[in-house]
């Protein structure tokens, strides 16, 4: 079967319909684990050291704030990509669509590997 016979759409989130996720308007409704989908902003990015396993994290938030804001106040979520030394599109003030399996590491919420869809935002 080719392409041209099926035709590949963009979509977030299982392919399989049986899954479901649990869709959040703000991350005040984040569970404390299950799977949700979720629009934010990345708020920061880091990357593992040279010579530790390639790790990157970004943490999202509702909305970009102020500087003066610290993470501790704001509810985030931190989306952790293994194996990558980056990730094509993910930098700090993109929005981005994610979904995932949220767990509490460290008692902070954290998807690992998350699909994602950068959102384009308009200019003006």
């Amino acid at each position: 079967m080719s392409l041209k016979d099926k035709p590949v759409t963009a979509q977030l989130g299982p392919s399989d319909q049986k899954l479901s996720y649990e869709c959040l308007e703000d991350l005040e409704q984040l569970p404390a684990r299950g799977r949700v989908k979720h629009a934010g902003y990345v708020q920061s990015v880091s990357y593992s050291a040279p010579n530790e396993a390639p790790l990157l994290t970004a943490v999202v938030v509702d909305r970009l704030g102020t500087m003066s804001a610290r993470r501790g106040t704001v509810p985030h979520v931190r989306l952790i990509f293994m194996g990558q030394k980056s990730v094509p599109g993910i930098k700090p003030g993109v929005k981005v669509e994610y979904s995932g399996m949220v767990a509490l590491v460290e008692q902070i919420p954290t998807i690992f590997n998350p699909r994602y869809v950068i959102v384009p935002e308009a200019r003006g």
